[in-house]
């Protein structure tokens, strides 16, 4: 039997809510070449019993039902990837949706790159569109994101993911399986709750090509029970810590820790940072190391929020 083109793992807590219709944008693709792997991570609502509608689905290789709650939702993404037969990964999270021609689409404009991506609206509970994510990137000086792109994959780290997480959303990408390597899931990440994908895409566009593909083709919901927000103390504490592992992992690639040859890059973090607004012009007359930038970035915010 030959393996499919593309394994869609659909890793789940607690999304009964919207499990329905995540389920249904996956096995009515119009590119049926793939299998599905179903992971719930010990839900407490109806989500199994949902699940278990599919699990005799001729699409579905796997029905996987969690005992205890790992803890970690890329503990999931590792699981799937592990019992992956496909080309390709697609991490369809359980509370999103998409067009019926999502993968199509993006085997059809990716070429040969080993990450592509499509562009998202945000919506509700409801499905209702509230935001466009072609906003979100609208600060860089050349929004690439306006036109399908291909562009070199540590350039697209280097010019992009290092300042920002600019794939926003798992389930609007695909990547080849072979750029998973036993590195990937290290520790850091495993402990991750809100900057782990950051730190998977950042890892798994530097060995390849990373192409875009501008239609909307996903929709990434926001509701109250994700972990997305960051709505309290403790989560905007959790976020800053990730961040900065996340960039000490990249600095550690491009070794910035002691460059200050990139201009633009500098005026880049003050921008994204807001340190303008923050540091006093005295301070700002200082030269120092990228990594320095982040640590104040990071004392000043632990004080903010009365660490």
């Amino acid at each position: 039997m030959l393996s499919p083109k593309v394994s869609i793992i659909i890793p789940n807590y607690n999304h009964a809510q919207f499990l329905e219709q995540r389920l249904e944008s996956v096995y009515h693709q119009m590119f049926q070449d793939f299998e599905v792997i179903l992971l719930d991570d010990c839900s407490t609502d109806h989500s199994v019993e949902i699940l278990s509608n599919y699990k005799a689905h001729p699409k579905t290789s796997h029905f996987i039902v969690n005992t205890v709650n790992s803890g970690s939702p890329f503990k999931q993404w590792q699981k799937g990837i592990s019992l992956a037969q496909g080309e390709f990964i697609w991490i369809a999270e359980s509370d999103d949706y998409c067009e019926l021609d999502f993968l199509e689409q993006l085997f059809k404009n990716s070429k040969n790159s080993g990450l592509a991506y499509a562009q998202s609206y945000d919506v509700d509970e409801l499905g209702n569109q509230f935001y466009d994510r072609l906003n979100y990137t609208e600060e860089f000086e050349s929004n690439i994101w306006r036109s399908d792109f291909t562009i070199n994959g540590q350039d697209f780290v280097k010019d992009y993911l290092l300042l920002k997480n600019v794939i926003p959303n798992a389930s609007a990408v695909i990547f080849r399986k072979e750029l998973v390597d036993d590195n990937l899931f290290s520790s850091d990440l495993l402990q991750m709750k809100m900057c782990g994908d950051w730190l998977f895409w950042s890892k798994i566009a530097f060995k390849t090509e990373v192409s875009f593909w501008r239609k909307h083709l996903n929709y990434f919901r926001h509701h109250k029970a994700t972990t997305r927000t960051h709505n309290t103390i403790a989560k905007q504490k959790r976020r800053l810590r990730e961040e900065s592992i996340l960039r000490s992992s990249l600095y550690d690639v491009f070794k910035l820790n002691n460059s200050l040859k990139d201009k633009q890059l500098q005026k880049k973090w003050f921008k994204y940072f807001k340190l303008s607004q923050i540091l006093s012009s005295e301070f700002l007359a200082i030269k120092f190391s990228y990594q320095s930038y982040f640590n104040f970035y990071l004392l000043y915010f632990k004080t903010k929020l009365n660490r």
